[in-house]
This record gives structure tokens, C-alpha cells and sequence, in this order.
């Protein structure tokens, strides 16, 4: 807005300066007696070297931070437990139907022993997937009773 000082200003110019004017405000940079009288004027303000004389005092306007980039998906370290359950689990179903049916009678189900496993994998899954959202596990927002 400092270039081009006499190029008449813009609805979105003198937007942009009211929107400075208010996070200066919230900043603690502007008591709003002034913050009125400026966005009285920004608004009423015919060139951009009008805008840029009432922004002028104010310190540069900071800019959010970057999130933090999160890979998508699920971890490879959580892929390769699960892979590794399931290829135990392959192993123990084939020897249980070897078993069986070398045996007159069928030999109990000892693969069902792995379900546990299982449930612990689910949990740490589904605790992971609720972090990479952003949200707290089981869906609950915060807050006491």
C-alpha cells in the first residue's frame, strides 16, 4: 500500500486497512478512541497514501505460523504390528487346520488366543488416527463434571 501513494484506493484497500486497524486494537497497539477516529478516516480515505499514513505507526502486521505438516495415513511403524499380527496369526490358523485335520477329533481353536493382540492393536489405532485429527480420544471435547 506504501507504493503508489496518489493511486486512488480501493474498497479492498481501505478494507484491508480497517482489518490492520482491528488486529492492532486486539494487539494493544490502539486505544479505541483512535482505533475509531483511524477507521473513520481509513474509511473516507480517497488514495493509498491516505491508508498508509494511518498504518504507518503500527508495527508490521506478524503472520500465523505455519501448522506443523502431518504425513497422512498410518504410521509404518503401526502397518509393520499389524502385518506382523497377521502374518502370525496365518501361520497359527494353518497349523491349527493341519492339526485338525490329521486328528480324529478337531483340535480346539488356539488362534482365538491372538484376538488380544488384536484389541491392543485396535486401541493404539484408533488413538493414533484420533491425534492425527486433532481430537482427543473417544470423541470427548474436554471439560469436567
Amino acid at each position: 500500500m506504501a507504493e503508489h501513494r496518489d493511486v486512488r484506493a480501493s474498497d479492498a484497500d481501505r478494507e484491508a486497512a480497517a482489518r490492520r486497524l482491528r488486529t492492532a486494537v486486539e494487539e494493544g497497539c490502539l486505544d479505541l478512541p483512535e482505533f475509531d477516529d483511524r477507521v473513520g478516516r481509513a474509511l473516507g480515505a480517497t488514495t493509498r497514501g491516505e491508508l498508509a499514513v494511518l498504518l504507518a505507526d503500527l508495527p508490521a502486521e506478524p503472520r500465523p505460523a505455519p501448522l506443523p505438516a502431518r504425513p497422512a495415513g498410518t504410521p509404518r511403524w503401526l502397518r509393520t504390528l499389524w502385518a506382523v499380527w497377521g502374518a502370525i496369526l496365518a501361520v497359527n490358523v494353518v497349523a491349527w487346520g493341519v492339526v485338525s485335520v490329521a486328528e480324529a477329533c478337531p483340535a480346539e481353536f488356539w488362534p482365538k488366543d491372538l484376538l488380544g493382540p488384536a484389541l491392543v492393536l485396535a486401541v493404539v489405532t484408533a488413538v493414533n488416527a484420533a491425534r492425527r485429527r486433532g481430537t482427543p480420544p473417544g470423541g470427548l471435547s474436554g471439560g469436567g463434571a
